[in-house]
């Protein structure tokens, strides 16, 4: 069957974009032109496993956790909800209620993705990088006991921020970003985070099934990885 769209919810990346406050900038350039050398390549000269849209997997917050190259490529794709939540304010905590809203819709082994809108924001700004809305973590472990298969955000984390950054101090994000992400790593839960256009699927309506895919680079190891996320839509 032909899918009717096909969205593409994965950030451009480019040189020094916006990302995780403390992380590296992701760094790469030109090294041959094709009208000069012949041929076109760059290198890739910085770049972190979560740079841009990309998945965490368990052994990101997990000791002895399964790597992206221990998961089977089923794990990077499935058919799931996505739900709107974007009268989410500023730092707000996005809380059970919230998701129950939802909760006939929600199937075990779904892929759900929350729209809040905050892709819109992305750019060196305090709510783009600071002030999300992110999961509760009574909020996470309603969503393990859902049975999803992974969580996607189009924020630059599931969890709030709770460190300290030049000229920006802590926010009181609702519980710990490592709780939070160990609740859902130690269920099998891959997160996906830092996705754009979820409105597009949406169409103007507040759920909206789809299949999606979001596989990683192959990276033997790691914690996670940039991916390509996109979704079918066949409705």
């Amino acid at each position: 069957m032909k899918p009717i769209k096909i969205v593409d919810l994965s950030h451009v990346l480019y040189n020094c974009m916006p990302s995780w406050p403390t992380q590296p900038n992701f760094l790469y350039e030109m090294t041959s032109n094709a009208a000069r050398d012949g041929s076109t390549m760059h290198i890739i000269r910085q770049m972190t496993t979560h740079t841009g849209t990309h998945v965490d997997v368990p052994l990101h917050f997990i000791v002895e956790g399964k790597s992206v190259d221990h998961l089977p490529i089923e794990s990077f794709a499935g058919e799931g909800l996505v739900i709107d939540l974007s009268y989410k304010r500023a730092g707000e905590a996005i809380t059970v209620e919230d998701i129950r809203t939802y909760e006939d819709e929600i199937k075990p082994g779904d892929v759900l993705m929350l729209h809040t809108g905050w892709d819109k924001k992305f750019g060196f700004n305090p709510e783009y990088l600071f002030e999300w809305p992110h999961l509760a973590e009574e909020t996470a472990k309603y969503l393990v006991g859902k049975g999803i298969k992974a969580l996607g955000v189009d924020t630059l984390s599931v969890s709030g921020w709770d460190g300290e950054a030049p000229k920006h101090g802590p926010v009181a994000a609702k519980g710990s970003s490592a709780r939070i992400h160990k609740i859902l790593l130690e269920a099998g839960v891959i997160l996906i985070e830092s996705l754009r256009n979820l409105d597009e699927i949406l169409d103007g309506g507040k759920s909206r099934r789809a299949y999606f895919i979001y596989a990683p680079i192959a990276l033997k190891g790691a914690d996670g990885g940039p991916c390509r996320a996109i979704a079918l839509i066949f409705e």
